[in-house]
């Protein structure tokens, strides 16, 4: 379940945050978090790997895209250096629940876990918050051949209440 949160709802300090203007994914039953960049407005979106039975599959149960806004929304796959960036791991806890540890910044503890009535969620803290993760923004200086990140904006609901959560993380 994707909720959008509106960036304005928070005062944030120091580099801007994630722009208003940036494009969201179009709902999708799989779609369950995305990433946006200062870089550009292409969008990297994590959507459930599933079987023929609808069950996650079990040494690859995310697939990762990217959503290219620049080329009219074409779905692309990522090169061998971005899914070093943006890739994941994934260790099976059971049949309907993963621990998701991201590549590039291995810190946040994320579970993935598939409802019973075949729905997924992706949780995580933010803010010392069980949370419904939405989406993630990453502000990085682009200099030399690789980025250098500067925070992680992580953007959710709290699982408790829906209300919104948004932390930031300074690298």
């Amino acid at each position: 379940m994707i909720f959008n949160l509106n960036k304005s709802q928070y005062i944030i300090d120091g580099e801007n945050g994630l722009p208003e203007s940036y494009p969201i994914p179009n709902h999708r039953s799989d779609l369950l978090f995305y990433i946006q960049r200062n870089l550009n407005i292409n969008t990297i979106i994590y959507t459930a790997n599933c079987n023929r039975e609808g069950l996650l599959i079990e040494d690859h149960p995310i697939q990762v895209n990217w959503i290219k806004y620049s080329e009219d929304g074409k779905i692309a796959d990522l090169n061998l250096i971005q899914k070093k960036a943006y890739g994941y791991t994934s260790v099976k806890i059971n049949d309907y629940t993963y621990e998701i540890s991201m590549n590039s910044y291995d810190k946040i503890r994320i579970f993935l876990h598939q409802e019973e009535n075949g729905t997924f969620t992706m949780t995580t803290k933010i803010a010392d918050h069980k949370a419904l993760l939405s989406n993630i923004y990453v502000y990085a200086d682009e200099f030399g051949v690789f980025p250098q990140i500067k925070f992680i904006d992580l953007y959710g609901t709290s699982s408790e209440d829906l209300l919104p959560l948004y932390q930031r993380i300074t690298i």
